[in-house]
C-alpha cells in the first residue's frame, strides 16, 4: 500500500515539476525584450504570483515522499534540483519586473533579503534578490557561481559592501566559512570573491566530481518511471557541467551510453539490447535517451 502511495506522490511530483518547465518557456518570451508594455508587466506579475505558491506545494509534497522512501538520498536530489530550478525563476522573473520600476518603487517594492538571513546595512535597507544557495559541494559551484555573478557580481548598481551581504547570505555550511573571518568592508568584497573562487573553482576537482558522479549513479532494481527519469537526468546535467569545463563530451557517447546501460534494470537493459541490435549503425547518445524517454513513458 505504502509503496502505490509512493508511486501516486512521484507522479504528482513530475506534474509539479511540469510547472516549472511552463513558467521557464514563458519567461523565456521576454529574453530579448528591454521594454514591456502594461499588459505584458500586469501578465507576468499575474502569472508570477501564481507561480510563487508552487514551492509550499511542492515541499509539502515532497515531504510525504521522503516519508516513504526507500532510496532517501535519491529524492533529496530531487528537492535539490526542483529548490535550485524554482528559486532560479523567481530572480529571473522579479529580474524582468524590477527592470520596468523606477528605482525608489523598484526598492520598496521588495522586501531585504538580509532582514530574512538577520543581516542589516546601517545604512540602506538592501531589496530582496532570491539568492542562489551553495553549501561547498562542489557538483553545485557552477550552477551557483553562474546564477550570483548574473544576479549580484556583475550589477553595477550594487555597491561592493552591498555585494559582500549578498555573498554572505548565499553561502552555507563549510563555503561560509572561507570568507567568514573577512569584516563587513566595501574594499573586503573582491577578496572574499577571490577567496571563494580560489576554493571551488578548480577545474581538476570540478571535472572530477562530475565525472565520478557519471559513475556513481546508482544501479535500477527494477523499472519505474522514476529510476529511468533520475538516471536521465543525472547523466545529462553532469554532462553539461563537464562541458562546461571544456571537456570533449560530444565525444563521449559510447562511453556514456555503456555506463548508463550498465546502471539499468534487467528487463530494460535486455530491451535496449534487442533496440541496438535492430540499429545499423553505432547509436548515438541521443538515440539511447529517447530509447529510455520512451520506456518510462509507456511504465
Amino acid at each position: 500500500m505504502s509503496e502505490e502511495k509512493y508511486e501516486k506522490l512521484v507522479r504528482r511530483r513530475s506534474c509539479m515539476k511540469s510547472k516549472l518547465t511552463i513558467f521557464n518557456n514563458y519567461l523565456k518570451l521576454f529574453k530579448n525584450i528591454s521594454t514591456l508594455t502594461d499588459i505584458d508587466v500586469l501578465d507576468l506579475e499575474s502569472r508570477f504570483n501564481k507561480f510563487e505558491s508552487v514551492y509550499a506545494e511542492f515541499d509539502k509534497l515532497q515531504i510525504d515522499i521522503e516519508m516513504l522512501s526507500e532510496h532517501l538520498d535519491d529524492d533529496v536530489e530531487e528537492r535539490t534540483q526542483f529548490e535550485d530550478q524554482y528559486h532560479k525563476l523567481v530572480a529571473t522573473a522579479r529580474s524582468i519586473l524590477n527592470a520596468q520600476r523606477p528605482g525608489e518603487q523598484r526598492d520598496s517594492s521588495l522586501l531585504s533579503h538580509e532582514e530574512a538571513s538577520g543581516f542589516r546595512s546601517s545604512c540602506v535597507r538592501l531589496p530582496k534578490i532570491d539568492l542562489p544557495v551553495f553549501s561547498g559541494h562542489y557538483q553545485h559551484w557552477l550552477e551557483y557561481k553562474e546564477t550570483f555573478v548574473s544576479l549580484i557580481h556583475s550589477r553595477q548598481d550594487i555597491n561592493s559592501v552591498n555585494k559582500l551581504h549578498y555573498l554572505r547570505a548565499s553561502l552555507k555550511g563549510s563555503a561560509s566559512l572561507v570568507i567568514d573571518k573577512l569584516d563587513f568592508k566595501s574594499e573586503n568584497y573582491e577578496e572574499a570573491w577571490t577567496l571563494l573562487c580560489n576554493r571551488y573553482d578548480n577545474k581538476r576537482l570540478l571535472v572530477n566530481n562530475h565525472v565520478s558522479a557519471l559513475f556513481n549513479i546508482e544501479t535500477i532494481q527494477t523499472e519505474s518511471y522514476q529510476s529511468i527519469r533520475r538516471l536521465i537526468d543525472i547523466t545529462n546535467k553532469n554532462l553539461r557541467a563537464l562541458a562546461t569545463l571544456d571537456q570533449p563530451t560530444q565525444y563521449w557517447d559510447t562511453l556514456v551510453i555503456h555506463m548508463m546501460a550498465s546502471k539499468l534494470d534487467n528487463l530494460t537493459h535486455r530491451k535496449w539490447e534487442e533496440h541496438r541490435n535492430t540499429l545499423v549503425n553505432p547509436p548515438t547518445l541521443d538515440i539511447f535517451i529517447t530509447f529510455l524517454s520512451n520506456r518510462y513513458t509507456y511504465i
